[in-house]
């Protein structure tokens, strides 16, 4: 009797896709709840994390360390929220507000609604910031590296976000 070797071809493409798939989905709750905390806006943070997979799976093949793609794919995260924010920023500072869906915002109880009112003056950086350090535990300095600048500066939006919000909190 003659046997067949049965010959099941493989491709690279196949076997990345799964891996992104194992590295990757499991962060997307948490990149959520960032991208929410910083753009204050449920669909704008969806869209924030729909590029934010995108980017990752277009630099898969260069990510450093597969197993740990938490940290890289925070900065992609960020950078996206930044990006979303600046750009309804400039349509709202133009007047043109046909492509700029103005959302209520997200809607709490008691204090939460008035510490979400006092979150919402503060710039977007300064709710970065304050979301990566307070809510999420990230050092003044891995804030730094996320938000691409100095930790200086990362110390100073802090500073001046907490400052804002004991001002707003105390007149509410």
């Amino acid at each position: 009797m003659h046997q067949e070797a049965i010959v099941v071809a493989t491709y690279p493409r196949d076997d990345a896709e799964h891996a992104f798939e194992r590295a990757v989905l499991p962060e997307r709750p948490r990149l959520y709840a960032l991208a929410v905390t910083i753009t204050r806006d449920l669909a704008e943070a969806e869209d924030a994390v729909q590029d934010t997979m995108l980017s990752a799976w277009r630099s898969w093949a260069k990510v450093r360390d597969p197993n740990r793609p938490g940290p890289w794919l925070t900065r992609i995260c960020v950078n996206h929220c930044l990006q979303r924010q600046r750009r309804i920023n400039r349509l709202l500072r133009s007047g043109d507000t046909r492509e700029v869906l103005l959302r209520p915002p997200i809607e709490f109880e008691g204090e939460l609604l008035d510490f979400d009112r006092a979150f919402a003056q503060l710039s977007v950086r300064q709710r970065a910031v304050f979301a990566l350090h307070v809510h999420h535990g990230y050092t003044l300095n891995e804030c730094a590296r996320l938000l691409g600048c100095r930790p200086g500066t990362a110390r100073s939006h802090l500073g001046r976000a907490v400052a804002a919000l004991r001002r707003e909190m105390i007149n509410a």
